[in-house]
């Protein structure tokens, strides 16, 4: 019966290091949202940040969310609602304590951060326009990756609709032949600037994250998510127009077994048959049950003074209960 009894427990335990768990989730149609399954949205590059760190979505204006308090990434993705004085006032603490700012916009609001931090960069509102594309030319292809980190087993990245960086250098460039107004000269693309403490990271186009995209540029989308690692990344959804999330479902997740938590399982089960059939489980309880009683209903040792005083309220002659208290203690009545 014991054995039986034994053979349960190791089987739940080893069931509970192996059975699916699941998670919520919430599903959303907002451009550019990691919430967003859909082509337009940026979920596939939302599971690679999982992978290498804890993300948290900020869905709150960043002076709730106490942002100038915090430390690690901020992203920002394609941005279309405004941001506040109080907001940029907690970009600003955030990045004086250390933090990046990861900007990728095109001709969203990232501007009303750039001028509320008194930079020169800014995202231009025309798309440039380059002989090297694909499909046609609102799909240009950038072969001009300058940092060694984000050019590993990358041969193009495939752009859509972007806007391009002026007032700053950049890591990567349009070619030298683009032409964006009447000027012909190679654009930035990606920058990145100090400030304060902390670091601002510009890139010129959301849609190279989107999962319609991913597929096309998922090298470079891998690097780069290994160039911002951080032990923590904060995604913002709060200044994305129509973040309305329309359900919440859930993910199951299948988990394989574990040898090493099936080892403790499986010895922490041993250890316990060993103690109950040796009867050093119950003594143990016994003793600990044992010490708590003596703990709970111990006797209070009074003096002889408070017995006086509690016999004195009774009625009873404090002048003779000292002569009898003494006669005790003399062992006079006793013979002694």
């Amino acid at each position: 019966m014991k054995r039986a009894l034994y053979g349960i427990l190791m089987a739940f335990g080893i069931f509970l290091l192996v059975m699916p768990i699941t998670i919520p989730v919430f599903y959303t149609s907002a451009d550019f949202s990691v919430f967003n399954t859909k082509w337009n949205g940026a979920s596939n590059f939302g599971r690679l940040l999982y992978e290498e760190g804890k993300i948290m979505p900020v869905i709150t204006s960043y002076n709730s969310f106490d942002l100038g308090e915090r430390e690690g990434v901020l992203i920002i993705l394609g941005p279309d609602l405004s941001y506040s004085s109080l907001e940029i006032e907690e970009i600003k603490k955030f990045l004086d304590n250390g933090g990046t700012l990861v900007l990728i916009d095109d001709f969203g609001t990232g501007n009303d951060i750039l001028r509320g931090l008194n930079l020169t960069a800014r995202f231009v509102g025309i798309v440039p326009i380059d002989v090297f594309y694909s499909k046609n030319y609102n799909f240009p292809e950038l072969v001009r990756i300058l940092d060694p980190q984000l050019s590993v087993g990358v041969d193009k990245l495939v752009l859509n609709v972007p806007s391009a960086i002026v007032g700053a250098e950049g890591s990567i460039y349009t070619s030298k032949v683009t032409v964006m107004g009447n000027n012909q000269r190679q654009l930035p693309i990606m920058s990145e600037l100090e400030y304060g403490n902390g670091k601002i990271i510009l890139f010129s186009d959301p849609s190279v994250f989107i999962n319609d995209m991913f597929e096309k540029n998922e090298p470079f989308i891998r690097n780069f998510v290994r160039y911002i690692k951080s032990d923590i990344i904060y995604i913002d959804e709060s200044h994305h127009t129509n973040f309305n999330p329309y359900a919440v479902g859930t993910v199951v997740i299948k988990r394989s077994l574990n040898k090493i938590m099936a080892f403790y399982v499986i010895l922490g089960v041993a250890v316990l048959a060993i103690l109950i059939e040796s009867g050093l489980a119950l003594e143990g309880l016994s003793r600990v049950g044992n010490a708590l009683l003596s703990k709970i209903f111990k006797e209070e040792k009074k003096s002889l003074d408070d017995v006086v005083e509690e016999l004195k309220k009774e009625g009873y002659d404090e002048k003779i209960l000292r002569k009898i208290i003494k006669e005790i203690q003399t062992g006079k009545k006793l013979g002694g």
